[in-house]
């Protein structure tokens, strides 16, 4: 209700200017003409007539009262556009001052008429060929022609661009961005461990809204830091202390992670490849579960338009879907595993809405039927396999994760009993605002009372990534009991973080704070190696990763190998489990862009050659360009903004040196470049 109060001014001043118009234009029309007659009033013609003049008299009265409401509105509104007229011919030619002036009616005026991107009048500073080095290229191309696709008529799902005649699609090899390494070497501690690995199952947990320094939680970390600060001599209780040290118990298992500053008698960890520097493709929930089932990046507008528009790449779904058509009939060559003959099931497990935004219909886009979709409203309906939780939504959005418990265990049991394969993806939404827990859950104050909205949304916060933490145990408990940990994959990543502790936000929408888009990535097994990898690198890293661990363990039929190599070649990002070696002093840095939600309004660029550096661009004029030098201000207290791109090369040069400034130029054009790249990909026709 009260963002609607901007726009009813807003609504008041475009009446204004519109009657001041048609006054101008009347007037000049009027210029010259004769005088216009008299008028005469109506006289009444008898009693009646003349009760209903007064009756209408009164009713007069009553308008005339609101009438001069409006017009004291109306007038009130003109000064206000006047002033607003003669500050901006006076003011100085600074493009952050026009948005600092606007005054709250006249903002949504200029949303309304401004459709222009700070990206097209973008001129260079240092690199005058920097326009010129990116015309004419696009990594669109015709779609290879393999051998192994399906003669028919009907093409499997997602593959229709391979069976449209005159049809492009995306080509790693035509990429100017292409960062695939399917050709470098295995990192060291998996070189000749991976032949014991058995992967017949895939899972993939989303963690929704996870920070990254919360997978495990940290003592003398950020976010304790911030929690010190709301007790007296930042001191914080004993109490308090247990229950933070037990927090992410899971976390420290599943990453292997025990140097969080707690005591941990019991150091086991499951084994595998934990990514300490993740980032989403997005900020924005749905763009970034499409980009880390796809290994694509979403589309760069606001909201989810991806599931009408052209998904440019092949989906897990898509390719488990594809393996299940082929000839498996011939045993696996390297290692003899059964598993490698049976089919996969998919399955999305949500136990919130899924309607929201059309997430749904982006479901199917991805490769999910109907069948395969578990959300609240197949959980409540007459399908539903078991009996819904007798007890209230834990939010607006629906149940605690807990309501999926039977599903999962019933996944795992059909496909040891049917002898299929599983690709199951989860979603968890507890630690979503409002962060709310269940009844059930024992919620411990983390701050003292009094402290604010800010502390209580921490507080709460943690309590609800402690709830999940324990929910993704029971979920690991669940596979163990079926017998299948020794068998599953299982991929943790975080959807976005949160940029609670640097700003107060409790969500990363229309907030570039890096708070946001630090997640965590672990690919998690009994029998992987233990393997940490510093480097920054992205979700969109996922699907790759997980085609390259099916083809190095042997856990893939001889003909699904032959087509998973294929396709993992034509991914535009890395596989997790090769060498990640900077390129050649000559290649093009390794760019990594996010959306920033909800999609349309920005774009944070690093790159993996010069992870200290954070661009973010805007995409809207009311957004600032942002930079910042992560090495010194990790947390993004003190970035450089400014309206004006020129004004903030200038700056960056002053505070962090010419090649900062350089780096963020060249940036800024390879992300218009990428831009216009990326509604192409997909297709996207804002009209």
């Amino acid at each position: 209700m009260l963002m609607g109060i901007p726009y009813f001014f807003a609504s008041i001043a475009l009446d204004v200017i519109k009657a001041l118009s048609i006054a101008i234009f009347n007037r000049l029309r009027s210029c010259g003409r004769v005088p216009a007659s008299s008028k005469y009033g109506k006289v009444a013609r008898d009693e009646e007539e003349l009760y209903e003049l007064e009756h209408k008299d009164t009713i007069h009265k009553s308008r005339n009262r609101k009438e001069r409401l409006a017009l004291f509105l109306y007038a009130t509104t003109g000064v206000f556009l006047i002033a607003q007229a003669i500050t901006f011919i006076l003011r100085p030619n600074e493009l952050s001052l026009i948005f600092m002036s606007w005054t709250s009616i006249a903002l949504p005026i200029a949303d309304i008429l401004s459709t222009d991107s700070p990206l097209t009048i973008l001129l260079p500073v240092y690199n005058p060929d920097i326009i010129e080095k990116w015309e004419g290229k696009t990594a669109l191309g015709e779609p290879s022609r393999w051998a192994w696709l399906p003669n028919t008529d009907d093409p499997p799902s997602g593959f229709s661009d391979w069976y449209e005649p005159e049809r492009t699609h995306y080509s790693s090899a035509l990429d100017p961005l292409n960062q695939t390494n399917v050709n470098g070497d295995l990192l060291s501690p998996l070189r000749g461990k991976l032949g014991d690995v058995d992967i017949r199952h895939v899972v993939i947990i989303l963690l929704e809204s996870t920070r990254q320094d919360v997978f495990p939680f940290k003592k003398g970390g950020y976010m304790w830091k911030k929690l010190e600060e709301t007790w007296e001599n930042k001191t914080i209780p004993s109490d308090v202390q247990e229950r933070l040290a037990s927090l992410t118990k899971t976390a420290n298992f599943v990453t292997g992670d025990y140097n969080d500053g707690f005591d941990h008698p019991d150091t086991r960890r499951r084994g595998g490849i934990h990514a300490i520097h993740g980032t989403p493709s997005a900020t924005y929930t749905l763009k970034s579960c499409a980009g880390t089932l796809c290994g694509i990046s979403p589309l760069a507008v606001d909201g989810n338009h991806e599931y009408y528009s052209h998904i440019y790449q092949l989906c897990l779904p898509h390719i488990f879907k594809l393996f299940n058509n082929m000839d498996h009939a011939s045993a696996n060559s390297r290692i003899n595993r059964q598993y490698t003959e049976y089919s996969w099931n998919n399955s999305f497990l949500m136990s919130v809405t899924g309607h929201f935004d059309s997430q749904y219909q982006l479901m199917e886009g991805i490769g999910y039927t109907d069948d395969e979709l578990i959300d609240v409203e197949y959980l409540e309906s007459d399908k539903a396999a078991f009996s819904p939780p007798n007890r209230p939504y834990v939010n607006y959005m629906g149940w605690e994760e807990e309501a999926l418990e039977e599903y999962v265990a019933e996944a795992f049991k059909t496909a040891r009993e049917n002898n299929t394969r599983l690709f199951l993806t989860h979603l968890t939404s507890t630690a979503h605002y409002p962060y709310e827990i269940p009844e059930t859950a024992t919620y411990v104050a983390l701050i003292p009372e009094g402290s604010g909205n800010y502390a209580y949304d921490m507080s709460m916060y943690l309590n609800a990534v402690g709830y999940v933490d324990s929910w993704v145990g029971r979920v690991l408990d669940i596979i163990e009991e079926q017998g299948a940990a020794n068998e599953t994959l299982v991929v943790f990543v975080g959807d976005h973080g949160v940029p609670l502790a640097e700003t107060g936000g409790v969500s990363p929408w229309g907030i570039p704070n890096i708070g946001g888009f630090r997640v965590p990535l672990a690919f998690s097994h009994p029998n992987l190696p233990a393997v940490e990898i510093q480097e920054s690198v992205t979700a969109m890293s996922v699907v790759p990763t997980i085609l390259d661990l099916l083809i190095e363990t042997g856990s893939l039929s001889p003909s699904e190998q032959h087509a998973a190599k294929d396709l993992l070649r034509n991914y535009e990002s890395q596989s997790l489990i090769r060498s990640l070696e900077a390129p050649e002093t000559d290649s093009e840095q390794r760019w990594q862009f996010t959306a920033v939600s909800p999609g349309g309004q920005g774009v944070s660029v690093r790159s993996m050659d010069e992870p200290r550096w954070r661009l973010v661009v805007p995409l809207i004029e009311d957004l600032e360009w942002w930079f910042s030098d992560l090495d010194n201000d990790p947390h993004e207290e003190d970035p450089i903004g400014s309206f004006g791109f020129r004004k903030l090369l200038q700056t960056v040069e002053e505070k962090h040196g010419i090649e900062a400034a350089k780096w963020a130029e060249e940036a800024a054009f390879v992300t218009r470049w990428w831009l216009k790249e990326n509604h192409e990909r997909w297709r996207y026709n804002p009209e």
